[in-house]
């Protein structure tokens, strides 16, 4: 009889089993809620990487505008040519090949690395996204798609995808300003960099569905989501300005051979808007990485250095070249006004002078020294511009003279304490806040380590390096009345409907001087300008004040290879100023360096071209308009003595060439040339009987000895620059070359400048 289960035996297989059910439903259990919790992020990712194709669509950025709305920077659109791998796959190896083969014809790509990307190798795990080319215009899209209709290709086996480029439709205009955007679409450089996060938009994207095999699903199963554009910028820039600017920048860099480079700032001098910033020589936009001519030239001299002193293989030579070449690229995108230091020099002394002044420690008249070409300051001989001296100095006489004994002085009536304040106050140790990306700061002596010597080189500006965005930050202070501003190149921005969503408004960091003290400074530094009969950067009409400066470079060459820094500051109207300028010239090789010759006439150029346009007129006084220039009346046709009374209304003189009984046929100069009053005009009554003279050589004569030479010989001179009433300016240039043949009676334009510390 076989045994049979007993209660007890029938208990523990039940138990046995429901335990082992209990198990595995917990286990189940666990697994789904591991699953549908806690990973469910990691599986519906699977899911959606399985199902689902997407693709960005990129935002456009913002565009950047001037003052007046002149477009500096823009998005256009461009296309991505894409493919999926994986649905050309599906086809025979023939369409494959034309596929491929047409591609590389229309992009410009290699056909072998696209079949690669197609491939036997990707069978298995085929690429369902390959970028063939990014970044393409309208043209090769317009190709692309014809031969997509005519071969029947799927939706997405070769599509086109909106992209984005950058475009700077004035290319080289305003470039250390505005900066660039990398291959990314990142801003690199200037506002571009420093305002990305609001010129960025929102990325949009395209989501398709894949069937059971991976490939792409109808249209209607495609969804899409916008892209949000950037925001733009307006900027306190004007274009015109700015162009003048670069323009004037580019002769001085030229005229001059500055190895290191020039730059320029144009500021409102009371809310520190930048109008116009530059650094010469600037770069293109739309092809940053391209070397200037300027850096070009230089990496010629350099290559042709480092075989001349044949020690280097080709291949090291190359090596070098390229390195130069990456450093080149690095200095051709700094913005050389904000982001490299520079020893001042005689600008600086208007702090000095504002300080001395607010301190009431002397007034414009109070005699501060006598300079006889040096002086000694603790046991160190501390040299003026001149050996010749200047004799007794007033304040208001040492700023005209640029007399650095004089300022030595005033610096040891401030004081240490004093100076060190000041220096501060004025900004001068701290970086301005400037919108721009890449501000340096300032290398300076602190009080601690303020010496006689050192107290002594500082008062003149020789000691300390700052950058030329605080020296002028600083200046516009000392004229405005004491009022330090914060620097800035964006007006406001605008969101993609036209709403400001944000404004840069005067800000006022403090008071450094008094109002009285600032109005002193502005008649002083008018003074300047206008002493001794004008200085290059006078303007007939215009009030003008102004400081230039001669730095050394004493901390990176000694004499007799000693290199320069010439720089100036003006500002207009003097009384009650608007704009101020600062240009500097770093390293001038020529053989002129003072900053009155190499930057005051960049600051007279683009204010002769600019100031009506920002709506500064001439207001000439009576003086001045008894020395304006008149033009030829037109007198052809009438007889010699009609002609002599229209000549002499205009008050200029005369000369017959002919029959004076006749009727006039020409002149010379002809009707409606400019003048000088008291001009000669030769009159011709016989065609036939025209007269030439030889063009005398003026280069390098006074005023009076230019005139006298031009006359001599029959022609007539007008005068040009600010300083041809000093008796230290010497002519520079002509506009009829030497030694050539001219019809008497003609204009020959000579410019005169003063060419020392004090023009």
């Amino acid at each position: 009889m076989a045994n049979t289960p007993t209660n007890r035996m029938r208990r523990r297989v039940y138990i046995g089993v429901f335990v082992g059910v209990l198990i595995f439903t917990v286990y189940i259990c666990v697994n789904l809620f591991n699953i549908s919790v806690l990973q469910s992020e990691y599986y519906r990712s699977k899911a959606n990487n399985q199902q689902l194709d997407s693709f960005t669509i990129n935002a456009n950025r913002g565009t950047i505008y001037d003052t007046n709305g002149k477009i500096l920077a823009q998005s256009t659109t461009v296309w991505d040519v894409i493919i999926n791998p994986g649905d050309i796959a599906e086809f025979d190896k023939d369409k494959t090949e034309i596929i491929c083969r047409k591609l590389s014809d229309i992009c410009g790509v290699d056909y072998d690395e696209l079949m690669d990307a197609c491939g036997e190798g990707h069978k298995e795990n085929p690429l369902r996204y390959y970028v063939v080319k990014r970044k393409v215009g309208k043209d090769v899209v317009d190709a692309i798609n014809e031969f997509k209709i005519e071969n029947k290709l799927a939706l997405y086996s070769v599509y086109i995808m909106d992209n984005t480029k950058r475009d700077y439709p004035n290319e080289t205009l305003a470039s250390s300003i505005i900066g660039f955007t990398n291959f990314d679409g990142d801003g690199v450089y200037g506002v571009e960099a420093y305002y990305d996060e609001y010129l960025q938009g929102i990325d949009g994207k395209i989501v398709t569905a894949r069937d059971a095999s991976g490939g792409a699903m109808p249209y209607e199963y495609e969804t899409r989501y916008s892209a949000k554009d950037g925001n733009s910028l307006y900027l306190t820039i004007d274009a015109v300005l700015q162009y003048s600017l670069e323009k004037n920048l580019e002769m001085a860099l030229t005229q001059h051979k500055a190895q290191n480079r020039a730059c320029g700032i144009i500021m409102n001098v009371n809310t520190g808007a930048i109008l116009a910033m530059a650094t010469a020589p600037d770069f293109d936009l739309n092809n940053p990485a391209e070397l200037g001519d300027y850096y070009k030239d230089k990496l010629s001299e350099y290559e042709a250095e480092l075989r001349d002193e044949n020690k280097y293989t080709d291949e090291k030579i190359q090596e070098m070249i390229d390195k130069k070449s990456s450093e080149f690229r690095e200095t051709q995108w700094n913005n050389k006004a904000i982001s490299e230091l520079y020893i001042p020099g005689s600008v600086f002394k208007v702090v000095t002078a504002a300080s001395a002044l607010e301190e009431e420690l002397l007034t414009p008249d109070t005699v501060v020294a006598n300079c006889v070409g040096a002086t000694h300051v603790a046991g160190t001989r501390i040299k003026c511009w001149t050996s010749a001296g200047h004799g007794s100095m007033t304040l208001q006489g040492a700023l005209i003279k640029s007399c650095n004994p004089s300022f030595i002085a005033i610096g040891q009536l401030l004081g240490a304490a004093n100076f060190t304040n000041y220096f501060e106050a004025f900004g001068m140790t701290d970086k301005t806040g400037i919108d721009l990306p890449g501000e340096s700061s300032s290398i300076y002596v602190k009080y601690d380590d303020m010496g006689p010597v050192e107290l002594a080189s500082s008062s003149f500006g020789q000691t300390h390096k700052v950058t030329p965005i605080q020296m002028i930050t600083a200046y516009a202070a000392v004229v405005n009345g004491g009022h330090l501003v914060t620097p800035h190149v964006v007006d406001k921005i605008v969101d993609a409907t036209g709403n400001v969503i944000k404004t840069n408004n005067t800000e006022v960091k403090r008071q450094v001087i008094s109002e009285d003290t600032s109005k002193t400074m502005r008649e002083m530094l008018e003074n300047v300008v206008t002493n001794n009969g004008g200085s290059n950067a006078y303007m007939a009409g215009y009030r003008i004040g102004g400081k230039s400066g001669t730095s050394e470079k004493l901390d990176e060459y000694r004499y007799p290879n000693m290199r320069f820094v010439g720089s100036m500051c003006c500002f207009t109207p003097a009384d009650n100023p608007e704009i101020i300028m600062l240009v500097m010239v770093d390293e001038p090789s020529n053989g002129e360096y003072y900053g009155s010759r190499v930057a005051a006439p960049v600051i007279s150029a683009v204010f002769s071209e600019c100031l009506e346009n920002m709506g500064i007129y001439a207001q000439y006084t009576a003086e001045e308009l008894e020395e304006q220039d008149t033009t030829v009346p037109y007198i052809i046709g009438q007889n010699g003595l009609d002609a002599i009374t229209t000549l002499n209304t205009r008050g200029l003189n005369y000369e017959f060439v002919g029959d004076e009984n006749g009727t006039v046929v020409n002149t010379v100069p002809g009707a409606a040339f400019t003048i000088p009053k008291g001009g000669t005009v030769v009159i011709y009554m016989d065609e036939s009987e025209k007269k030439t003279t030889t063009v005398p050589n003026v280069i390098g004569m006074t005023v009076d000895q230019a005139n006298a030479a031009i006359t001599k010989a029959g022609l007539n001179i007008s005068l040009s620059g600010g300083a041809i009433e000093n008796a230290d300016a010497k002519a520079v240039s002509q506009s009829i070359e030497p030694f050539t043949e001219a019809y008497k009676g003609a204009v020959v334009e000579v410019t005169f400048l003063v060419n020392n510390e004090t023009g």
